[in-house]
């Protein structure tokens, strides 16, 4: 029987170390007695470098997992199976579950599943010729057949990695304790850092200690509550639970908790931290920093902050092979056909350095199709579109160009078949740099991938080509030009000690980690096979939060954050919560009340560092001060001054272009303004714009419907008599069947254009928005006309244009000008329609829906919120030299709603005067450069925010205190009103 040791990761390495050099001697000349079985690339580095320290040399000295000397014994034996990977493994079962025809198997995602199951299975030590005699004869199993399903799938997809002349990892571990036990000569093996091993493992780890080829085997674990988890593995190698080690006692380093407000400011904070260390003189080897998983956006972000600080972090920077721009082409050829060549798609695969035989400038092409409203379509559909542009040409000649190339919709092809395609495709891009050489070679390694799966005469789909791509990494291998700290996961951190260690990310979800039942083999059938359960984990979790401990000989800092970064809240690692009251048992309930304040006020055994922990203006950590950050500072100081920060913006150059905004202003522009200054500014005056992304939409969008209603309302009324309209009126509700038939055509003939310029995704569903605008606008209609006959009012004037800039398409050339604070208002516009009478004329504007945000317009006029149909009123008036009271105002919702008509009505007598104090507060504002942002985004009362093209990344809308600051006003004409 092996000795059985049970030591730090640290102590291991010096006692095999020591272990290796007495039984060598002093030779250097001479060979390795002993080979050495370690657990973890952590383990042997720490290994060899305590081997290089004593001896001075590490040469010929076996470090090795249980897959490598499985692989040396039984190539020695005279056998060379090649062991399948993961991506071998992963395809292989994808095509099984294809294979085999059952609804269950049509279940997303059920091909990871199955893998992991099977893995799980394999790792056990069981065949699968075992696990079906168990499921045959266990009595107690649960839905026995689906277990026979899962057979069938497990079987098939072993038949296909055998198809390729490949073997599961788990047969050459069995492979090779079946050569041990035949009597084949193996080295004298030490175990190093095992607390737990695989079936399969194990089985190889028996066979060698039955064999008498182990001398040692060292175990970082004791015999408490936290080392319960390595209890079994301790159990099956030394035939019992550990004992205490006399030489094993547990030793707590300078411990400290600390608590961020999000996981970046986290990630600061540990680099400050960090620099502070390195700048005191601690060497980079001393430091390192683990954390239970660690995702690339979080690597990426230590190694950008750490730059800053004067250091870097060990590990090849990892990007998703997806993420570089061949490949990114070449998913996007994939999913072409089945998407239906969307518009972005076709430009984006162009953009990543395919070849095309048909030139194309893609930028063009870009604005050109925007503005054509292409949202995508196959070159035959995309024919139909009429257009003058030559971009637009060239992107439906790269359509045709790209059906040729993309794989058909739902294509199934064989290995070798998806090998030349992708080979093919790969060709086709441009390589411009080394990036674009490695990229190009993991393809062709996916590439010859799938010609080997050509042997098992098993067709795939694209989603087999995506997936395999998805799955690759590229990295790029950098000599560091700054000092490295170690950086990794609590999984690879085994077998490594620090003098200093930072764990970030100790929140509950992280560590310990939650773990999904199987459902396909659930831990109680699993218990019935003799299959490795995979539990809550919360036993191992305990453990690696232990060896935590263990692996830090000074200081171990804790951290977590409150919040995601979105607004959901975070709770501390139910570990650490529970170290720490175990510490600090008097202060139990504070943090059991809430742990994060109470840490911020500090807890005990603090590291004490040159400087704080923290980083500049957090003042988070244990026993750290708070000090608020410069940032805050800056946005405390300058928000809510009536400075730049808030809008309000000064200097001459700037103002003589608010001046000149004046100089033409439209109706719709002052409305803004009426709204939120900041978008008037931003629209207007920047000429910020949002950039359309057409794309296939199964209905119109509701601007468009808007147009085209317009259009169809315009060229009705203008073929409307007066006859026909009292005719009508007099047998209202119902309207003449020849002013339906009118209608009818108009709204056809509005359709039929809007097809020919864009023709429809689905046309089933144009027929029926067809069919809608029929019925909304006959309702209307008669609604309108019953209107029209109540006021003594006929339509007499239709799109009603007015300004210079529509030249001879004005029905009056002349803009309508105000003078008011100090400056000459130039106002142009649109009408839609005017109504006259005997002794009143009214401005109608229509609004697609049912108009909310105008309803109760004449207090929304006295707002300053609505201004463009008074002042289409008050420029009617002056352009007719019309008295004010004989000149009225209305919305038109298109959607007849229960709202009275009042609701959406005004007259010019009552509102003009209050209108003219209105524009002489907002010319003022403006050309002073007075531009506060005033969100709002209640439909049932302004709304500034549904059009303005920056209403994500407004501060003061996503800022409550600014908001409540701003909005307590009223409306922007109240704060920006000069007081009396």
């Amino acid at each position: 029987m092996p000795s059985l040791h049970f030591s730090r990761y640290h102590e291991i390495a010096a006692d095999v170390a020591g272990a290796l050099i007495a039984r060598r001697g002093d030779d250097p000349l001479r060979g390795w007695n002993d080979e050495v079985i370690v657990a973890s690339s952590g383990m042997a580095q720490a290994i060899a470098a305590e081997v290089v320290a004593r001896a001075g040399g590490v040469a010929g000295l076996q470090l090795q997992t249980p897959e490598t000397l499985a692989r040396r014994i039984v190539n020695d034996a005279g056998e060379y199976p090649r062991v399948a990977t993961e991506e071998e493994r992963r395809l292989a079962m994808r095509a099984a579950v294809r294979a085999i025809d059952h609804s269950i198997l049509e279940t997303r995602g059920i091909a990871s599943l199955l893998e992991r199951a099977l893995r799980d299975v394999r790792d056990s030590g069981l065949s699968i010729d075992q696990l079906g005699e168990r499921v045959r004869t266990a009595s107690g199993l649960r839905d026995r057949e689906r277990k026979k399903l899962v057979l069938r799938v497990f079987a098939e997809s072993e038949r296909l990695i055998a198809a390729t002349g490949a073997i599961d990892p788990a047969d050459l571990l069995r492979r090779a304790a079946g050569i041990i036990r035949s009597g084949a000569p193996v080295a004298r093996q030490i175990v190093a850092g095992f607390y737990d091993m695989t079936g399969a493992q194990l089985e190889l780890l028996l066979a060698l200690r039955d064999a008498g080829h182990i001398a040692s085997v060292h175990v970082p674990a004791g015999d408490g509550e936290s080392y319960r988890f390595a209890h079994r593995f301790v159990g099956s190698v030394a035939g019992g639970t550990p004992r205490r080690d006399p030489a094993f006692t547990v030793r707590e380093p300078q411990w400290s908790v600390s608590v961020h407000e999000t996981r970046p400011k986290e990630i600061a904070a540990i680099c400050a931290a960090v620099g502070t260390l390195l700048r005191s003189g601690t060497p980079p080897r001393a430091i390192g920093i683990a954390a239970r998983a660690i995702d690339p956006h979080d690597a990426a972000l230590f190694r950008r902050l750490a730059a800053s600080e004067g250091f870097t972090t060990t590990g090849a920077p990892e990007t998703p092979l997806a993420a570089h721009r061949i490949a990114r082409g070449i998913l996007l050829l994939l999913r072409l056909n089945e998407k239906g060549f969307p518009r972005g798609d076709v430009l984006e695969v162009v953009r990543s350095g395919l070849r095309t035989a048909a030139r194309i400038n893609v930028d063009r092409a870009d604005a050109e199709t925007r503005q054509a409203k292409i949202a995508g379509g196959t070159s035959e559909r995309l024919r139909l579109v009429r257009s003058p542009k030559f971009a637009v040409a060239d992107f439906i000649a790269v359509v045709a160009e790209l059906e040729s190339l993309a794989p058909p919709r739902g294509a199934l092809l064989r290995g070798a078949q998806w090998s030349e395609w992708l080979r093919e495709a790969i060709d086709r891009f441009r390589i411009e740099t080394a990036v674009d050489v490695d990229c190009a070679a993991a393809l062709e390694e996916i590439a010859d991938l799938f010609r080997l799966a050509d042997r098992t005469n098993v067709r795939f789909d694209s989603g087999a080509v995506i997936e395999a791509i998805e799955a690759r990494a590229l990295q790029k291998e950098t000599a560091p030009s700054l000092p490295a700290v170690w950086l990794g996961d609590v999984m690879t951190f085994r077998g490594r000690t620090f003098e200093h260690l930072f764990v970030f990310g100790a929140q509950e979800g992280s560590f310990p980690q939650r773990r999904i039942e199987d459902p396909l083999l659930p831990d109680a059938d699993r218990r019935l096979l003799g299959i490795r359960e995979i539990g809550d984990g919360r036993d191992e979790e305990r453990f690696l939060f232990r060896l935590l401990f263990d692996g830090a000989r000074a200081t171990l800092r804790f951290s977590f954050a409150r919040t995601d970064g979105f607004g959901k809240l975070l709770r501390p690692s139910q570990f650490l919560r529970n170290f720490v009251i175990e510490r600090h048992p008097e202060r139990r309930e504070e943090l059991l009340a809430d742990f994060a304040a109470a840490v911020a006020r500090g807890v005990g055994n603090e590291v004490r560092d040159p400087a704080p922990i923290a980083a500049p203006g957090e003042g988070e950590g244990a026993g750290t001060p708070a000090r608020p950050s410069r940032r805050a500072l800056q946005l405390l100081a300058r928000s809510g001054t009536n400075g730049p920060f808030d809008g309000y913006i000064a200097g001459e150059v700037l103002r003589s272009r608010f001046a000149a905004a004046l100089e033409s202003l439209s109706p719709t522009a002052l409305e803004d303004f009426g709204e939120c200054p900041q978008k008037f500014l931003l629209k207007h005056i920047l000429n910020v714009r949002d950039i359309d992304d057409p794309d296939h939409e199964l209905e119109i969008q509701p601007r468009e419907k808007g147009l085209l209603a317009h259009e169809v309302l315009e060229n009705f009324y203008r073929g409307l008599s007066r006859d026909e309209f009292h005719a009508a009126a007099a047998n209202l509700p119902l309207l003449p069947p020849e002013l339906v038939a009118r209608l009818d055509a108009e709204i056809d003939r509005a359709f039929d254009r809007l097809e020919e310029a864009a023709p429809p995704l689905n046309a089933n569903m144009r027929r029926m928005e067809r069919g809608t605008a029929r019925r909304l606008l006959r309702d209307f209609i008669a609604a309108d006309f019953a209107d029209l006959a109540e006021t003594g009012l006929f339509p007499t004037e239709f799109e009603y244009l007015f300004g210079s800039k529509y030249r001879e398409r004005a029905r009056h050339p002349e803009p309508f000008l105000i003078e008011t604070g100090g400056v000459t208002l130039r106002v142009e516009g649109r009408i839609d329609r005017i109504d006259e009478g005997d002794e009143k004329v009214r401005i109608v504007d229509y609004k697609y829906g049912k108009a909310l945000r105008h309803v109760d317009l004449g207090e929304k006029i006295d707002k300053g919120v609505r201004l463009q149909l008074p002042l289409y009123a008050m420029a009617v008036a002056a352009f007719r030299g019309m008295d004010p009271s004989r000149v009225d105002g209305a919305i038109k919702p298109l959607t007849v709603t229960t709202t009275k008509g009042e609701k959406f009505a005004f007259s010019l007598a009552d509102k003009q005067e209050h209108l003219k104090e209105t524009l002489e507060i907002f010319a003022t504002a403006i050309s002073q450069g007075r531009f506060p942002a005033y969100p709002n985004e209640r439909d049932d009362d302004f709304n500034s925010c549904k059009y303005c093209p920056v209403n994500e990344s407004c501060r003061t809308k996503h800022d409550p205190e600014e908001a409540y600051a701003v909005t307590r006003a009223g409306d922007p004409r109240t704060l920006l009103a000069p007081e009396r």
